[in-house]
């Protein structure tokens, strides 16, 4: 457990477990792997591998998984005092991938731990952090949403900053409007926005969705994924972009949750917050970018969300490197 240091980043939301389909030794026998899941807590996890203090905010029932989570995310240097433990079951989610390594998801989450936090488990101290992440999926009931944004205000009043992953999943939603409403509240807070492809699909073309979050979000950083493909940040200094490194994908899961965590190491390396000097440097951004594409590629060397962010060293100083 992290005691005597200040965490620098808190990870608001889910923790539960990915239960990984893996071939058998015919067509019809498969085997599941347990591994960590959860956007939030996967982002703790690599942030922690590359040496950013970082806590994750998330219920876990009191039971064989959450206790097993729980120890998982400690080992691994996640500062866990934060975590709310509930007399529900911890949740579970079942992960198959197609031949290119996409992930499709079968949820079992009803009435789970991790989708019971309220306003009431939300402290101010949970928010003395240099950085705050959260995504959409929490505003999708009304004692999430009174969580989520109980968190947003102790992040606030505490002069941190606020990491919003859009993380869009449309079938959470009753309606694309409530979806939209939701990104809606929460880009306007936010001081970067992260966004895939996918993301932008859900809200509509990737021009309609920017100039959506853009006009909600005109001060915000908006970074946009574009998986094999490309990644661009947009802000002050105009747009930089970066091609995607081609490599082979045994499970892109975590793809994303790696490239936050590679965003974040380099905000807090460089000491980049709005208002600094080097916000508006094009060569942050670059090294945001190229340090998000190699932890990307980490992420979906392996099955399993973090299985592949090990050995990250020349990452870690990559990410701390001055800029030049």
């Amino acid at each position: 457990m992290v005691t005597g240091v200040r965490t620098q980043v808190a990870c608001f939301g889910e923790a539960l477990w990915d239960m990984m389909e893996l071939p058998g030794r015919s067509p019809t026998a498969v085997r599941y792997e347990r591994v960590l899941g959860g956007a939030p807590a996967n982002v703790a996890t690599g942030l922690s591998r590359l040496g950013v203090r970082a806590s994750l905010i998330a219920g876990l029932g009191r039971d064989s998984f959450g206790e097993a989570l729980a120890a998982h995310l400690e080992r691994d240097g996640v500062d866990v005092r934060h975590l709310v433990w509930m007399d529900r079951r911890t949740g579970v989610t079942f992960v198959s991938r197609d031949a290119r390594g996409q992930p499709s998801f079968l949820f079992y989450r009803h009435e789970t731990a991790d989708v019971s936090l309220t306003e009431a488990h939300i402290s101010k101290d949970m928010a003395r952090v240099r950085w705050g992440l959260l995504g959409s999926s929490t505003m999708m009931t009304s004692d999430l949403r009174a969580a989520t944004m109980q968190f947003v205000t102790h992040v606030e009043s505490n002069k941190a900053n606020l990491f919003f992953d859009l993380n869009v999943r449309a079938h959470l939603w009753r309606s694309k409007e409530k979806m939209r409403d939701a990104v809606s509240e929460l880009a306007t807070r936010a001081a970067v926005i992260k966004a895939s492809s996918d993301d932008l699909a859900a809200l509509g073309s990737e021009a309609k969705a920017l100039a959506f979050l853009r006009t909600r979000a005109p001060r915000a950083i908006v970074i946009v994924t574009r998986g094999a493909q490309s990644m661009t940040a947009i802000g002050p200094f105009g747009e930089v972009t970066m091609s995607a490194k081609r490599s082979r994908c045994v499970d892109a899961t975590g793809a994303g949750d790696a490239f936050i965590a590679g965003t974040l190491a380099v905000l807090i390396a460089q000491r980049a917050c709005p208002g600094t000097l080097v916000w508006s440097d094009p060569r942050l951004w670059s090294r945001v970018l190229d340090v998000g594409r190699r932890m990307g590629q980490k992420a979906v060397s392996r099955a399993g969300a973090v299985t592949g962010l090990v050995r990250l060293d020349s990452i870690r100083n990559f990410a701390s490197t001055p800029l030049s």
